[in-house]
């Protein structure tokens, strides 16, 4: 009896715990998100995140572009990304819109990124 006793105490203690382990960083090894760079363009132009969130930007087009933030680069700066590589991986830790565009070809190319709190909507 002493043992089925200490078997439940057991139980009961690691589910009480589980929700705890869970309930702290939601992913704390988080895949960044992929903006994809074309000809002309990126894609999506209006990327919404939270906050905490790292963006990576691939270039799928035939010439080299920058992602550089409408600040002259204050908040980031990409610098050149060949065809065919990425960025290194940008996180955004407070909330705003982050107008961008590339260095290359000016601001005909250019994006936002829209940073929420964590917690507010859908996560993209």
């Amino acid at each position: 009896m002493t043992r089925f006793c200490l078997f439940l105490l057991t139980c009961v203690l690691i589910l009480a715990v589980s929700p705890a382990w869970s309930a702290g960083d939601k992913n704390p090894e988080a895949k960044p998100i992929t903006v994809k760079m074309k000809s002309l363009s990126y894609e999506p132009r209006k990327l919404e995140i939270h906050v905490g969130d790292s963006v990576v930007w691939s270039n799928e087009a035939r010439t080299p572009h920058t992602a550089t933030s409408d600040d002259e680069g204050k908040t980031f700066d990409t610098d050149e990304i060949k065809p065919a590589e990425s960025s290194k991986p940008v996180k955004f830790e407070k909330e705003g819109d982050f107008k961008y565009h590339c260095k290359i070809h000016g601001k005909s190319m250019s994006a936002v990124v829209v940073v929420k709190p964590t917690g507010s909507g859908n996560q993209p």
